[in-house]
């Protein structure tokens, strides 16, 4: 399915901002290609380097298995963070799960839960050792978000002062009645399946909580137990 003129050049825009990072030897006839390509040509060049290597494989998968050099951070049995080797600042980080998930929603909750707890204990460390005023965190889905590769991952990019990086957009003023009509179409389309899903989590935890308590009372008798003559 050809792209169409808005979709076209919402990706142009895009192609051509992140050429623009690259050093003038590297961009070539790049540019101009990207400036005059027509819509099909577009969606042809983003097919073709949409995170494949050779042979259409995965990137990331590449990496993964060894196949493809980087410097990794940190790795277990299910995730692994790596160092973007084009960085849009000083330790920008990639967090990736070790199977190949493109979206979020595919990603089995247990895996989902390392990844962002990974975030969560890494974002104040790269905050102090570099020294950084602020992390961005950008999972982008889906080509006009910018996902390049169809890889699932998690962009940790630490913020300075003065690093020209632009998370912003238009904000344009809307109707409160047509904010309220995309919101009741949200509620009524995800509120069975969330509320279920936090009414589950949450029996999940305080289960967890009341075994801890038990087993935690459990070896406290037994010391006593022992101590007694």
């Amino acid at each position: 399915m050809v792209l169409d003129k808005e979709q076209a050049e919402q990706i142009r825009k895009q192609l051509l901002a992140q050429i623009a990072k690259l050093p003038k030897e590297q961009q070539g006839d790049l540019k101009e290609q990207i400036e005059e390509a027509t819509p099909a040509e577009l969606e042809e060049f983003i097919k073709q380097s949409q995170g494949q290597g050779q042979g259409g494989k995965c990137i990331f998968c590449e990496i993964i298995a060894g196949k493809i050099d980087s410097i990794k951070v940190y790795e277990d049995n299910d995730i692994v963070a790596l160092m973007e080797i084009m960085p849009a600042s000083k330790g920008h980080i990639l967090v990736i799960p070790r199977q190949h998930f493109q979206f979020i929603q595919e990603i089995p909750d247990k895996i989902l839960q390392k990844l962002l707890y990974f975030v969560k204990v890494t974002t104040p460390i790269l905050t102090q050792i570099l020294d950084a005023k602020a992390i961005s965190i950008y999972i982008p889905q889906g080509v006009l978000a910018g996902q390049r590769i169809q890889h699932f991952v998690i962009n940790l990019i630490p913020r300075y002062e003065s690093d020209g990086l632009a998370f912003d957009w238009e904000h344009k003023k809307t109707e409160t009645k047509d904010l309220e009509a995309i919101a009741e179409k949200i509620r009524k389309a995800t509120q069975g399946e969330v509320r279920k899903g936090i009414v589950e989590e949450q029996e999940k935890y305080e289960k967890q909580k009341k075994v801890a308590i038990e087993s935690e009372a459990d070896k406290m008798v037994k010391r006593k137990g022992k101590r007694m003559p």
